[in-house]
């Protein structure tokens, strides 16, 4: 399972493929807000899809019998933007997850380009433009059209980083009024466009920072 992003359209797709040979007993997605979390949909393979209300119409699992757990949206709209996750239930391993951040480029406030890092490592700061009221922060590495998730910071002290980023990234969360991260050891893999989601209680702020060779 892959921590990814994803661009918001009218028609896009949360991906969550699980490659390992087991028996898959229940796929949740939920969306996750900085207070609480909510259903999207549930499949189970006897009983099919169970979805909210709201998304009646407008979400489906295009492979509901295969291993691709991944949610397909139609007709999206601006509520649907934000940060989700997917649980698999599977047997005999128990529960494997992923989560899914789906950003619109509307909401994109600052830009930062550092080239040639120099020994090995390269540093952004993001500064909040929301006040001191910052309960959560997702950095993501961005592609073409989707993303892989650095790390995910809350204002309890927690970090849950990507698997591709585990070990030789550091995060100081500390300061309410900015943070800074640090990539340690860069390769051409690092040599990207970064993102940075900090959400307050009514607002959020994004930046985003390039690393160039």
């Amino acid at each position: 399972l892959m921590d990814s992003s994803v661009k918001l359209t009218e028609k896009m797709k949360l991906q969550c493929i699980y490659l390992e040979k087991a028996v898959i007993i229940q796929t949740l997605w939920m969306k996750l807000y900085v207070t609480h979390k909510e259903n999207t949909a549930v499949l189970l393979p006897i009983y099919g899809m169970h979805r909210k209300e709201k998304y009646n119409g407008r979400i489906y699992f295009e492979n509901a019998s295969r291993d691709d757990k991944s949610l397909s949206f139609i007709k999206s709209t601006l509520e649907d933007d934000y940060l989700y996750i997917c649980f698999i239930a599977i047997n005999p391993d128990g529960t494997v997850s992923c989560w899914v951040l789906c950003f619109s480029t509307d909401i994109f406030q600052a830009s930062e380009k550092q080239n040639n890092p120099a020994e090995g490592n390269v540093a952004f700061t993001c500064p909040y433009e929301i006040g001191n009221l910052v309960q959560q922060e997702l950095w993501e590495r961005i592609k073409a059209d989707w993303a892989d998730i650095v790390v995910l910071c809350n204002s309890s002290g927690k970090q849950s980083f990507g698997s591709d980023f585990k070990g030789h990234t550091v995060v100081d969360y500390s300061d309410q009024s900015n943070s800074g991260i640090v990539f340690q050891n860069i390769t051409t893999s690092n040599f990207a466009t970064y993102c940075s989601v900090a959400s307050g209680r009514n607002k959020t702020y994004v930046k985003i920072s390039t690393v160039a060779s």
